[in-house]
C-alpha cells in the first residue's frame, strides 16, 4: 500500500492561515498572512526595514511589547539594499 501522501491531507488551521508555523512563531501577520516571531516584527518596525510594515498597528504593538529587548539592539545590516 505504501505511505500516504501528505500533500493530499486536509489543510490544518495553521496552513489555511498563512502556511506552516515554526516552533518560535508567536505572531500572525495580518498584512502578509504569515506566521513568524513577534520580535522580528518589532525589529522591522523599530528600524523601518520593510516599506510594507510602515504604519502598521500590529507592528506598533510588537514594538511596544519588545521595547526592553530592543533598547540595546543595533540596526540590522541590510544586504543588497533590502
Amino acid at each position: 500500500m505504501g505511505q500516504p501522501d501528505p500533500r493530499t491531507w486536509p489543510a490544518t488551521a495553521d496552513e489555511e492561515r498563512g502556511g506552516y508555523r515554526e516552533v518560535n512563531d508567536d505572531f500572525f501577520c495580518h498584512r502578509y498572512q504569515v506566521w513568524y516571531a513577534s520580535f522580528d516584527c518589532a525589529v522591522r518596525t523599530r528600524f523601518r526595514t520593510s516599506a510594507g510594515c510602515l504604519n502598521c498597528e500590529q507592528g506598533r504593538f510588537n514594538h511596544k511589547r519588545h521595547a526592553a529587548s530592543l533598547a540595546g539592539y543595533r540596526a540590522p545590516l541590510l544586504v543588497d539594499g533590502e
